[in-house]
């Protein structure tokens, strides 16, 4: 998982006069939850969309004046509901040793055999909720289906799993291929006398 640093001073973030003022000065204002801290500070507004648009799934320490060095995920981003302008981003503290449970998407890799014997790839499922230690966290699961072939499944249960524990039962249908059916006029071609 990619980790990110955020070079930050700590801000009194008062009442919504100031944090507007904030925002119209080009700045997102931001917290870490934590154990008995709950730090505010701001981040310049660029910096924010382009963490949201490459790096949701990152680990972020951040650094505030130089002194404090916190290992955090970002948990929640809050959106102006007409603008969809980036409002606010909540930063949660790992523990090493405590578990953290969210979602990660699934990248199929390689081509299933079944698609090149005519039948059709479907995904049923594009992301998994997992949980792991933040030494363990991974930012996607990759899936080989290069041996699926038409009429199989691919399921939860034959993802290797390495140090992380997935929350879905094992019987959980991810991808699977199935056969193309011809459409009634193509059938009706084929069986028409030569």
């Amino acid at each position: 998982m990619k980790i990110i640093i955020l070079k930050v001073e700590k801000r009194v973030i008062g009442n919504k006069k100031h944090i507007k003022s904030f925002r119209e000065s080009g700045y997102t204002p931001c917290i870490v939850y934590g154990k008995n801290k709950n730090i505010k500070f701001v981040l310049d507004s660029y910096l924010v969309e382009k963490i949201i648009k490459n790096n949701t799934l990152s680990k972020f320490i951040v650094s505030i004046n130089n002194e404090i060095n916190i290992t955090t995920i970002l948990k929640e981003i809050q959106y102006n509901p007409i603008t969809e302008k980036i409002l606010h981003l909540d930063f949660f503290e790992l523990n090493p040793r405590k578990y953290i449970t969210y979602e990660v998407p699934i990248k199929p890799i390689g081509k299933a055999k079944g698609v090149s014997q005519g039948g059709e790839y479907i995904s049923k499922i594009r992301t998994l909720k997992i949980k792991a230690l933040p030494k363990n966290m991974v930012d996607h699961i990759e899936i080989n289906i290069e041996n699926l072939d038409i009429g199989e499944n691919y399921y939860v249960k034959n993802i290797p799993q390495k140090k992380i524990v997935i929350l879905h039962d094992s019987n959980t249908v991810i991808s699977a291929v199935k056969q193309i059916i011809e459409t009634s006029q193509s059938l009706t071609q084929s069986l028409k006398p030569k």
